[in-house]
């Protein structure tokens, strides 16, 4: 089961790849375990990213939740996102880590 919290953390967390946000999602993501590892995308990467959600898709129109899969010491959430621009729904991946809710994993098919 998806909480408000997370339901709340994951709309943000999608809403946030608009371009704007990218020190946003930093804070709202867990430091990497390996401390040799900065584990973070570039900002580069982000504005990619963006940018190619914005022209593929376009908007968002609506955010719903699929599934939930526990793990140890996550939980990875499953959200369909319905956009402007495309009649196929994009699914969103988030992984929130179970002590602090802060964001572990991101993954995007479009």
């Amino acid at each position: 089961m998806i909480t408000n919290q997370e339901a709340e953390l994951a709309e943000r967390l999608i809403k946030l790849h608009d371009g704007k946000n990218y020190r946003a999602l930093q804070e709202m993501s867990m430091p990497p375990k390996d401390p040799d590892d900065d584990g973070k995308i570039p900002e580069s990467m982000y504005m990619k990213m963006c940018n190619d959600i914005e022209k593929e898709m376009g908007d968002i129109e609506s955010i719903e939740p699929i599934d939930t899969l526990m793990r140890a010491d996550s939980k990875f959430t499953l959200w369909k996102v319905k956009y402007s621009k495309s009649n196929f729904k994009a699914f969103w991946a988030i992984g929130f880590d179970l002590d602090t809710s802060k964001i572990q994993d991101v993954l995007v098919q479009l």
